[in-house]
């Protein structure tokens, strides 16, 4: 299939990107420059350079192909706005075509903290900082109205890789401070999943999601911020120690502080997925050192 693919020099795009590439894909990726796309060159995959406040600038390459992956993040205060214009953008490069396929990337923090184990049934409760989301999850579904295949996949906490993801930070304040620094107390449960088995289930929605389908993405690991951050602690080499850090009250740190646990067991009875990393605490070692090299 051929595929367009936002954020491809991302930390999860780029993964994406290739794993859709060694799949058979014919991939394209919107990166911000060559430079940034040049790993994903090298790995066969396509580059249009752009960003999604111009739609126009990479819509004359996108146009044709028959998956539109929508993976990029703006952090920006226009973020909320991009991504809003990236989904109508897709609709409209889509439309028309059989077969075509929207996956947008949505997160586990429109779940808010429930209760027990949450899965795609589960009503939301969105977190401050992804409030907005929801709605542009609909957005997206709703281009089945329009014969489009859109797909809306929920990814948790990801780790892995160089760049190592957000619990890679347990490495860097273990190192800097000589213990890994938690928000709050660290007793909350924080849903993972590494991005290598993310890709992979990319690979999945792509070739079979059902239309109109939600996914959540998360391994079957149970653990606490706390044991996460003590895992990352004796990697580093600082035996364990952990610090427990004030929340500032920010939406970030309320969300880090969202107490939460995800079932994937849709994605997997549904596309046969199976993660192959299921512990960070038991790779933490190689998962440190796959970091610290990149540094």
């Amino acid at each position: 299939m051929k595929v367009f693919l936002t954020g491809g020099s991302g930390y999860i795009g780029s993964t994406v990107a290739q794993a859709l590439k060694k799949a058979g894909h014919d991939v394209l990726a919107l990166v911000r420059s060559e430079a940034k796309g040049e790993a994903l060159k090298k790995a066969g995959v396509k580059l249009v350079v752009g960003d999604l406040g111009n739609p126009a600038g990479y819509a004359g390459a996108a146009w044709g192909r028959g998956a539109f992956v929508h993976l990029a993040q703006d952090y920006s205060p226009n973020g909320v706005e991009l991504d809003r214009k990236t989904i109508t953008s897709g609709k409209d490069l889509l439309r028309g075509q059989v077969g075509a396929t929207f996956i947008y990337t949505s997160g586990c923090w429109v779940h808010g903290a429930n209760d027990g184990v949450m899965d795609e049934s589960t009503p939301l409760k969105p977190a401050r900082m992804v409030a907005w989301r929801p709605a542009h999850e609909q957005l997206a579904l709703d281009m089945a109205k329009d014969g489009i295949r859109s797909v809306v996949v929920r990814p948790t906490l990801v780790y892995g890789g160089a760049k190592g993801g957000l619990p890679a930070m347990f490495f860097g304040t273990a190192m800097k401070h000589g213990a890994a620094q938690t928000i709050g107390d660290g007793s909350n449960h924080w849903p993972l999943v590494h991005v290598d088995d993310l890709a992979e289930l990319y690979v999945r929605l792509v070739e079979r999601a059902p239309a109109g389908s939600v996914f959540d993405a998360s391994d079957a690991s149970r653990f606490t911020q706390r044991e996460v951050a003590e895992a990352a602690s004796r990697a580093a080499g600082k035996d364990g120690k952990v610090a427990a850090q004030t929340p500032d009250g920010s939406p970030f740190h309320e969300a880090l502080s969202l107490d939460q646990q995800i079932s994937s067991e849709k994605a997997r009875n549904d596309l046969d997925w199976r993660p192959r990393h299921e512990s960070f605490v038991a790779e933490a070692d190689q998962l440190f050192k796959t970091w610290h090299a990149a540094q």
